[in-house]
C-alpha cells in the first residue's frame, strides 16, 4: 500500500508501491485495492519525488504501465492521484514528457496543463519513455518495473531490447526502419540526426551511417502512414 504522511515515507516506499500495483494490474491481481491507496496519496506526500527524479521517472513509468494494463483489462483506464484524476496519457506527456504537449511532434509545451502537472511533471525529458510506454501498450510481455535505483540502467536495457527487435537497418538500400513513435516526437529525440544517435548508441547501425529513416507502427496500432526522412545535421 501507498504510505499516507510524507513524514514517514520516502521516494524509493512510493516507488515500490508503484511497483507492487504495476505487477498486479499486469498480472489482474487485486490491483483495485492498491488503486485506491493510490487515490489516497497526499499531493504533500507526492511531493518527495520532486527531490528524486530517477525516483519520480520510475514511480510514473510504473503507474503509466498499471493504468496501461488496468485499461487492457477491460477496467476504466484511469486512476486518481493526490486527488487528481489522471489517465494513461496524462501520465506519458503531462508527466513523463516533461509537460510536451501531445500533438507538438515534441516541439511544443502543453498550453494549459493544470496545476497538478506544474507541480509534478519531470524536470527533463529522457527519450527512453517512449519506449517504456511503447513496450507496456503494445509489447506487454516485454514489460518490467521500474527501481528508483537502477532506473538508468533499466531504461537503457529496454530501449536497447526494443529497437534491436523493432528497428531493422538495411546498409544496402541505405534505409532503416524505426519505431512510429520517433516521428510523432521526433523533437523528443533532437530529430531525425538524433534518432540515428540513438540507434548508433543502441547497435542497431554502424556510428557514421547515415541511413534514410521510414517509421513504422506497432501491430494494430492504426498509424497513418508517414514520409521516409534522410538525417541532416541540424535537428529538423
Amino acid at each position: 500500500m501507498f504510505a499516507p504522511n510524507a513524514r514517514t515515507t520516502s521516494p524509493y516506499d512510493l516507488v515500490a508501491a508503484a511497483q507492487r500495483l504495476r505487477h498486479a494490474a499486469h498480472h489482474e491481481r487485486e490491483a483495485d485495492a492498491l488503486f485506491d491507496s493510490l487515490a489516497d496519496v497526499t499531493d504533500g506526500v507526492l511531493g518527495v519525488l520532486r527531490d528524486d527524479q530517477d525516483a519520480a521517472l520510475a514511480f510514473w513509468l510504473n503507474v503509466h504501465g498499471a493504468l496501461v494494463d488496468r485499461g487492457r483489462s477491460g477496467d476504466r483506464a484511469r486512476c486518481e492521484v493526490a486527488g487528481e484524476t489522471l489517465t494513461a496519457d496524462d501520465v506519458k506527456h503531462g508527466v513523463l514528457r516533461a509537460n510536451r504537449w501531445k500533438y507538438g511532434f515534441g516541439y511544443l509545451p502543453d498550453p494549459l496543463p493544470g496545476d497538478f502537472l506544474r507541480r509534478h511533471r519531470l524536470r527533463e525529458l529522457d527519450e527512453r519513455v517512449h519506449f517504456a510506454t511503447l513496450t507496456a501498450r503494445h509489447v506487454p510481455g516485454m514489460a518490467v518495473t521500474f527501481t528508483a535505483a537502477n532506473v538508468d540502467d533499466e531504461l537503457y536495457s529496454l530501449t536497447r531490447r526494443y529497437l534491436q527487435e523493432a528497428a531493422e537497418y538495411d546498409p544496402e538500400r541505405g534505409v532503416v526502419a524505426v519505431p512510429r513513435v520517433c516521428f510523432w516526437y521526433r523533437g523528443d529525440f533532437g530529430g531525425a540526426s538524433g534518432v540515428l544517435s540513438l540507434l548508433a548508441t543502441h547497435g542497431v547501425v554502424p556510428v557514421d551511417a547515415t541511413p534514410r529513416l521510414t517509421y513504422v507502427a506497432p501491430a494494430g496500432s492504426g498509424d497513418s502512414v508517414v514520409p521516409t526522412e534522410r538525417a541532416r545535421g541540424d535537428a529538423q
